[in-house]
């Protein structure tokens, strides 16, 4: 059989550089995949793409002609950059739309989009924790997020109904990720990072309003095997949809194309705030083990732009694919663990850049 050609977007991204580093170390991939990425520095591409036995494809996400002739090229496509970038989506379908149907490969091509679950967000501004929980699987209640939310004008795009038999699209919308990523790029998230700066700026533990507000989450690692337990099993599925077996349930898609990838209990923000004045005191970086709220309308005093959302509003997601269909089972749970080494590593960055 000829290898599956895989073409990557956001190789060295978060999520895409983990799940890549996961992939390329299991004993099956090397003979069973071919894999080409968009990379838009040649430096890097030569430095840390290349050597994997990747080929890099210069470009960027403005590059529409050159994702559509690669997409018209690929069996899958695994899309881990810019949730929000439209165009670069849909000149992918059209590309994966028009590609030739393979004589001894796959007759019909895989896009794995990278979402996320701020496509849930409220503007709770920190005020309030929301009782609202949106599962995967319920695409009736799915279907009633409005086409403003982050996200959601590309999310529809893929979850289009016209799409079926023709690509099939599995949408995954991760929530908060925490944890260190490994493989050859960027091995840091956002949410948790982008608090602790906050908290070392100004020397105190920080959160948006009064940080009641609840998000799910997922380490960076369990993420990434879930990205290769969706790959594995899309590529089992039937490309007859007509041929059904008794025994196994079908992979939803299309326009039941969302995958939630929540893991263990939802948190508050303000919980975040108060292990950061914890670990802050025994750090001795500020003793107090208090906690400063800023209102959302003030945000902009202490925070960088859109923090009200990120940091301040409600997300909660399960994720009942990922456990009943495809048998994920997360494994990392040492959250708090997690906060304390991010504060270390960005204090000790902070005590580099001042020598």
């Amino acid at each position: 059989m000829a290898p599956i050609k895989v073409f990557i977007l956001g190789v060295t991204g978060y999520i895409g550089s983990t799940t890549l580093d996961l992939l390329l170390n299991k004993e099956t991939t090397a003979d069973r995949f071919s894999f080409r990425a968009l990379v838009r520095s040649k430096e890097k591409a030569e430095k840390d793409i290349r050597p994997l036995g990747i080929e890099p494809i210069i470009g960027d996400l403005d590059s529409l002609e050159i994702l559509e002739e690669e997409a018209a090229k690929a069996d899958v496509v695994l899309s881990f950059a810019d949730a929000d970038h439209l165009p670069s989506i849909q000149a992918i379908l059209k590309g994966l739309s028009h590609r030739p149907r393979a004589e001894n490969g796959r007759q019909r091509p895989i896009l794995i989009h990278t979402s996320g679950t701020g496509v849930l967000l409220d503007r709770a501004g920190g005020s309030f924790a929301s009782s609202d929980i949106y599962y995967d699987n319920d695409v009736a209640q799915l279907s009633t997020l409005a086409p403003s939310q982050p996200h959601r004008n590309v999310d529809l795009v893929l979850v289009d109904p016209k799409l079926k038999g023709v690509v099939d699209t599995y949408v995954v919308a991760p929530p908060t990720i925490w944890g260190f990523g490994t493989g050859p790029g960027n091995h840091n998230s956002i949410q948790i990072p982008l608090m602790v700066s906050t908290s070392l700026k100004h020397q105190r533990a920080f959160q948006i309003g009064e940080g009641k507000n609840v998000w799910s989450k997922v380490h960076v690692i369990d993420l990434a095997h879930f990205y290769i337990l969706l790959l594995e099993r899309a590529l089992q599925e039937p490309e007859n949809d007509s041929v059904t077996d008794p025994n196994r349930v079908p992979l939803p898609k299309n326009e039941d194309a969302y995958y939630f990838v929540q893991s263990g209990d939802d948190f508050s923000y303000g919980s975040v705030a108060e292990e950061i004045a914890k670990v802050f005191a025994h750090l001795g970086i500020n003793d107090s083990g208090a906690v400063n709220s800023v209102p959302a309308d003030e945000e902009d005093a202490f925070w960088r732009p859109g923090a009200r959302f990120l940091v301040g509003g409600n997300s909660r997601s399960k994720a009942v694919k990922a456990h009943e269909i495809l048998g994920w089972e997360p494994k990392y749970e040492d959250f708090n663990g997690y906060i304390f080494e991010e504060i270390q590593r960005q204090r000790k960055e902070l005590e580099k850049n001042q020598l």
